[in-house]
């Protein structure tokens, strides 16, 4: 379910209560079917949701329910061009609803996010060398038309090359915040975010705007860069890099982590040749990246859909040709069904009216 204007206000309301924190908010939301019903529930009610003790309680009591902070936030958010996407939206990123307790209640996004996309992470050090910016274009460079998603922080150094990369190869890329969506962080990265903005691009934050960055904000971000991510790579990390954490959150979460090997001597690699002496895909190559994540369980997830019901043969052949994790030609198709195009672009067409497929630009199908 998606919620209107009013129930957003109640959940960011929910949300400011001391205690409570975003899974919090979604356990209680989840319980009582609206934010607003939360306020008004009794107190043996709320005790009956797993780990809402009695100074959660207290001071769900105590918050002013019909404040306006929830309603500021709001405002402050259209101000800027940024929306609210709860937890509940169908814009919500999927694979981040698989963090549980991890999982943001609340996204503001100004900008494009789709809720399923092939999504990879770059992150690495804020000092990144020479070689270190170098290593980044050349393996987003590579992934050139493969409709990757590329997510980062936007933080100077690795995360601004990858953004950067991503741009000039026509990627689209998401910036995650580890402040309000309304402070652009550093200030040099301005230019930047408007770049990602204006390429269909999206930024991200869980931080109602005004929120200014932290120590703790930053690495709190760190685990949705690895959340609504496929894979997380590394490149450029000393041994107490931020970009550690963010790569082995991914990793608990099940997703895929790789690192880029860098020099020996001066450290900033360090971190990454110790992610892959635990066992993290070595990565060096764009080729390298496509293959980590094509053995991912989550991609055939995300991009494929069970098999279409009720097909007749000839469609039926065409549906197994197609990549459930990728578009083809129409001439590709055609030669690998032994068809002649007519015959089989009229096929596509009554399987796209259907819902089954969507044709792309260029004469590309993808399934739906």
């Amino acid at each position: 379910m998606g919620l209107i204007d009013s129930e957003k206000i109640a959940l960011l309301n929910l949300l400011a209560v001391p205690g409570i924190g975003s899974w919090g908010a979604i356990r209680l939301v989840q319980d009582f079917g609206q934010p607003s019903k939360v306020f008004s529930a009794g107190d043996g009610s709320l005790r009956s949701v797993p780990r809402i003790g009695e100074k959660a309680i207290e001071a769900i009591r105590k918050a002013d329910v019909h404040g306006d902070l929830g309603k500021k936030q709001l405002e402050a958010a259209d101000k800027c061009g940024a929306r609210v996407i709860s937890y509940w939206d169908e814009k919500y990123p999927r694979l981040l609803k698989e963090l549980e307790q991890d999982a943001p209640a609340v996204l503001f996004v100004r900008g494009t996010m789709p809720a399923e996309a092939r999504r990879v992470a770059f992150v690495g050090t804020r000092r990144a060398s020479d070689y270190g910016r170098r290593a980044c274009k050349e393996i987003i460079n590579g992934l050139a038309g493969s409709g990757i998603y590329i997510v980062s922080g936007l933080a100077s150094g690795i995360d601004g090359a990858a953004h950067l990369a991503a741009l000039e190869r026509a990627l689209p890329t998401e910036a995650v915040f580890g402040c309000g969506i309304d402070i652009i962080y550093p200030d040099g990265h301005k230019t930047l975010a408007q770049k990602i903005l204006d390429a269909g691009g999206a930024l991200v934050s869980e931080y109602p705007p005004g929120t200014q960055p932290s120590g703790f904000t930053f690495p709190q971000r760190n685990r949705i860069i690895a959340g609504m991510s496929l894979a997380t790579v590394v490149i450029e990390a000393p041994e107490k890099s931020g970009a550690l954490i963010t790569a082995r959150l991914a990793g608990s979460y099940g997703r895929e982590v790789g690192a880029v090997p860098g020099f020996v001597v001066g450290g900033k690699a360090a971190g990454c040749h110790e992610l892959i002496k635990e066992g993290a895909a070595l990565i060096d190559s764009a080729q390298d990246i496509l293959d980590l994540i094509k053995v991912s369980t989550r991609a055939a997830q995300i991009s494929a859909t069970a098999p279409a019901p009720n097909l007749a043969e000839p469609e039926r052949q065409l549906w197994d040709l197609i990549p459930g994790d990728d578009k083809i030609h129409i001439d590709i198709l055609s030669d690998k069904a032994g068809q002649g195009t007519g015959e089989v672009l009229s096929r596509l067409l009554m399987m796209e009216l259907k819902g089954y497929i969507r044709q792309l630009p260029g004469k590309f199908f993808v399934r739906a």
